[in-house]
């Protein structure tokens, strides 16, 4: 049953546009020399990067379709198997989620065009002089906005929005999967609003409260990306 149900999870995931998958992806070099990922960013990097690629850095909605699936590509991975791992893994989603809501939506768009475009720069000049900008961005937000559902847009929607655009018969399939993860996704979200409303940011399942090494993302070559394989 659990098999069944990640496979339909994975079904609802495809069926959105523009998937990037942040375990196997190519992008052109002088793009990626000039994204930066915040300290703070504890998952999600692959919605931050797709938004600041699909939109030219800001400048215009997102193009979806500047993102192109390598037929047939896969990659291995472990998969999260157990109720405590999935629920902590939604978790650090929704938290990441949350966090690239903040920069992307909010603050990243009041700043000028040409520190935009060097961004990378410009993020890590702030980090340096002002290592705390990111928690006082994060705790506003919680604060505004005041319940769990409101951490970021769509959040309860999303698995439904993603059903919506299957064949009638594979939304009969997936039905089940969807609801799971509704559910899944209510614990999860209230356990990330308390995580973010307490001042924490960086959470790593398994590793108990440590930051993720992440930094500036380094030169790549080809312009392609794959999506998820079971």
């Amino acid at each position: 049953m659990s098999d069944r149900l990640s496979l339909a999870a994975t079904q609802m995931t495809a069926a959105s546009d523009g998937q990037l998958c942040a375990q196997l992806y190519c992008i052109r070099s002088e793009v990626a020399r000039n994204i930066y990922l915040p300290k703070d960013l504890a998952a999600c990097e692959d919605g931050f990067i797709k938004a600041l690629v699909c939109t030219d850095f800001l400048r215009h909605q997102v193009k979806a379709e500047r993102i192109c699936l390598a037929p047939n590509a896969e990659h291995t991975f472990e998969a999260y198997t157990s109720p405590a791992a999935i629920f902590k893994n939604q978790k650090r989603q929704i938290i990441g989620q949350t966090i690239v809501h903040i920069l992307v939506d909010n603050h990243l768009k009041t700043i000028p065009l040409h520190e935009r475009l060097r961004l990378a720069a410009t993020l890590s000049e702030k980090d340096n002089s002002d290592p705390s900008w990111r928690k006082r961005l994060i705790r506003d937000h919680v604060q505004q906005a005041r319940f769990f559902w409101r951490l970021y847009p769509g959040l309860l929607r999303h698995r439904f929005n993603a059903l919506r655009k299957l064949t009638p018969l594979k939304r009969l399939i997936c039905l089940p999967a969807a609801a799971v993860g509704f559910v899944v996704t209510i614990v999860s979200s209230i356990m990330a609003y308390s995580f973010l409303k307490a001042g924490a940011t960086d959470y790593w399942p398994g590793k108990g409260a440590g930051v993720k090494p992440v930094g500036a993302i380094p030169a790549a070559g080809l312009e392609f990306t794959s999506q998820n394989s079971k």
